[in-house]
């Protein structure tokens, strides 16, 4: 009995996180800009960090990690889901430097960007610019 209650509890975590992320990935992308790839660091927001900021940096990075080591779980043969996305959302949510050109290389996997602007084309948003 305890073993058929422990495969349940299993299969509920499995398919919460298969769905949070899955929709997490999914509006995190549909929401970005267009020209988020191609923007130039002066056209990004560089405001000088308060206290509140820092907290709210560590809280971003985080989640972050936790979205990476999500994403390389799900990228496991065996276990559906949307491993490279959510690793990619992992590292768009992170601040570390040399971010833009690692998010550039990953999404342009000839199988990302393609699924990435389908989706976005599902909900309305232009496609995205490399």
């Amino acid at each position: 009995m305890e073993d058929m209650l422990l495969g349940v509890v299993g299969l509920v975590v499995f398919l919460i996180s298969l769905v949070g992320s899955t929709a997490l990935t999914a509006w995190f992308l549909i929401k970005l800009p267009p020209d988020y790839f191609v923007r130039t660091p002066e056209q990004r927001n560089t405001k000088r960090p308060t206290a509140a900021a820092w907290l709210r940096w560590a809280a971003r990075n985080l989640l972050a990690l936790a979205l990476i080591i999500l994403g390389i779980v799900l990228s496991f043969p065996g276990i559906p889901g949307q491993g490279i996305l959510t690793i990619l959302l992992g590292i768009m949510v992170a601040e570390f430097p040399g971010k833009e050109r690692l998010e550039r290389k990953i999404v342009s996997i000839p199988k990302v960007l393609p699924a990435v602007n389908q989706l976005r084309a599902r909900f309305g948003k232009e496609p995205l610019v490399i």
